[in-house]
């Protein structure tokens, strides 16, 4: 009966780890949102990475205990976010581009030593607004990676979803102040 058991068992094993070795482990995930706004009011909030607890949803709201450290220049290509937290885990973002009409690029390390995925927030004129078109694509660990790729890109999508319409909002708010005069 043990023997049995641990047949059972092992074979089971062995059929997860080669499930796991073949499932795909590569995700993407790609949100947009538009913007009543040119580029130029967008671009600072995204290029200035301390900018982003005004809109992003990756704030002290999602975790409490979060610490958020900043290196290199204030802002544009060099500019890192460094985290760590209990609900966030622990993971840096640094940009790679910035151009004031099309958007930033970032390297993201999450849980990770190394870049494992990358991440651009892109515009594209829609008549007198702007499409900000944000993609997040990496790669999860080897073995069980596979088995949670659809529960990140359901996750990750849904953030992307919310803290694009925050962003459409901070930007929107601060055209309306700026177009009222009002402080």
């Amino acid at each position: 009966m043990i023997k049995k058991f641990s047949i059972i068992l092992v074979a089971l094993i062995v059929l997860t780890l080669g499930a796991g070795l073949v499932l795909p482990r590569s995700w993407r995930v790609e949100r947009h949102v538009v913007i009543n706004a040119a580029p130029a009011r967008i671009h600072p909030l995204l290029f200035d990475l301390k900018r982003w607890q005004e809109w992003s949803v990756w704030t002290r709201a999602m975790d409490p205990l979060l610490r958020n450290t900043y290196e290199g220049p204030q802002d544009g290509v060099g500019a890192k976010w460094l985290w760590l937290g209990p609900a966030m885990g622990r993971g840096q973002i640094v940009i790679t581009a910035s151009d004031p009409l099309r958007g930033i690029e970032l390297d993201e390390s999450i849980e990770a030593e190394v870049v494992n995925a990358r991440a651009s927030l892109a515009f594209s004129a829609e008549g007198d607004a702007t499409r900000v078109t944000w993609v997040d694509e990496g790669t999860l660990p080897l073995v069980v990676g596979g088995f949670f790729r659809g529960m990140v890109e359901e996750k990750l999508g849904a953030h992307l979803v919310r803290s694009l319409e925050k962003l459409k909002a901070v930007v929107e708010a601060q055209a309306q102040t700026s177009s009222t005069g009002s402080p």
